[in-house]
């Protein structure tokens, strides 16, 4: 049972989570330095926003399977 203030739901799946477990995603908004190199490094005065998501969901979204229901099309 999670107790009420650690309950959110995920913007991706919209199921139930737990905000204190390992590995869970919040989405923060902040200030990127530009590196040389390209990119960016780090995020500078972040500020957290209450919206959150799952580990496994944040990494399908990141590798576009996201919306993907199954490996293996109905027939």
């Amino acid at each position: 049972m999670i107790p009420e203030r650690f309950r959110a739901r995920c913007q991706f799946c919209g199921q139930e989570l737990d905000t204190r477990a390992d590995g869970t995603h919040q989405r923060i908004s902040g200030w990127a330095m530009n590196r040389s190199g390209g990119g960016a490094h780090g995020v500078s005065l972040p500020a957290r926003e209450n919206l959150w998501a799952h580990r496994w969901c944040i990494d399908a979204k990141t590798r576009g399977t996201l919306q993907q229901t199954s490996m293996f099309p109905a027939k």
